[in-house]
């Protein structure tokens, strides 16, 4: 049996309780029909194996050119949604460093709806190289894998739509400067490919401890999207917690200024408040995201802010290892969801 339903039971037992031992007949009165509701199971479609389609030929000769700039560098931004609500899976494709865009040219997408992959289709890139596919409404609470592949050469880049229930407890954290050790270590990893962000003491298990307790992760942050794959990778490679990953759509989203990363963050962060979604911690590093989680409503005493900003408007320092905190979260209560993990 399930948290959630064994919460239900105890509110129908709790609720019979006070009736007495007496038998309920129908000279008492009506009869209180108490049902107790599974809830929807978590459902986690990610991980099958996928085989491109056939490569096709490019719409336009001039394309040549662009894929001639460098290798592919497409991204395509998580999605939350609640059950039943329209929603879209965006994606942009790109070349090069100099990220140039992939305009005209045809993207065939597919999801993982835990049957098999689901065609949604063929669709033409704009002027800026994004697409927005409408994705499955009937889909239940769970997490769907989405591939995107671009039919001239058969690149790909992959996305995960998270449908959770209206009610879900969440926790976001920043990633730069947060859970990695500086925010100079997206810059080496800008400027070097290569190079693997290093994170503080305790980031991976503070992620973890909040998902052993039951809460999603979602990771909010400032970096641009030319480096969604590449933070994916990381959180993967280094044992974070799976959840989504929400980056900077435009570049006039990263600059470190409450009017610039800190107004985008706090405009994403009420997104999800109005959808009804429950954020009931949250972790940074930076003023602009004591600016944007603060400006969300969340309390100070919620927020955990580690480095030389640690503590600043009442938020909860951190000195240099989520370790202390980590430990914390694992004594805390479960957290019942409106889904069956």
């Amino acid at each position: 049996m399930s948290l959630a339903v064994r919460a239900s039971v105890l509110v129908a037992l709790s609720s019979a309780a006070c009736w007495g031992d007496a038998p309920v007949t129908a000279d008492a009165g009506p009869t209180i029909d108490v049902t107790v509701v599974e809830p929807d199971i978590f459902r986690d479609c990610r991980g099958r194996p996928f085989t491109p389609a056939p490569d096709e030929s490019w719409l336009h000769i001039t394309t040549e050119a662009i894929v001639l700039t460098g290798d592919a560098n497409h991204s395509a931004q998580d999605v939350i949604a609640v059950p039943s609500a329209p929603r879209s899976l965006p994606g942009k494709f790109t070349y090069g460093l100099a990220s140039k865009d992939l305009e005209d040219e045809m993207i065939r997408v597919w999801l993982d709806d835990c049957d098999g992959w689901r065609d949604l289709g063929d669709h033409l890139t704009d002027s800026d190289g994004r697409i927005a596919v409408h994705a499955p409404t009937e889909l239940g609470p769970g997490v769907y894998e989405a591939r995107f592949q671009v039919l001239g050469d058969q690149s790909t880049t992959t996305s995960f739509l998270w449908v959770l229930p209206a009610g879900t407890k969440i926790v976001v954290t920043d990633i730069d400067g947060t859970l990695t050790e500086s925010d100079a270590e997206l810059f080496y990893q800008t400027l070097d490919g290569t190079h693997v962000p290093v994170a503080y003491p305790g980031a991976v298990d503070l992620t973890l401890s909040h998902v052993s307790i039951g809460y999603v992760v979602v990771y909010l942050t400032g970096r641009p999207y030319w480096l969604t794959d590449k933070t994916r990778t990381w959180l993967t490679d280094l044992g974070f917690a799976a959840g989504p990953v929400h980056v900077a759509d435009s570049n006039a989203d990263i600059l470190p200024t409450d009017d610039s990363v800190g107004a985008y963050k706090l405009a994403w962060l009420e997104g999800l408040a109005a959808a009804g979604y429950v954020i009931d911690f949250a972790y940074g590093n930076a003023t602009t995201d004591i600016y944007a989680y603060m400006g969300a409503g969340i309390p100070a005493d919620h927020v955990w802010i580690i480095g030389t900003n640690a503590g600043i408007d009442g938020t909860n320092p951190v000195t240099a290892d989520w370790s202390p905190r980590a430990t914390e979260v694992r004594g805390l209560p479960l957290v019942v969801q409106p889904f069956d993990w």
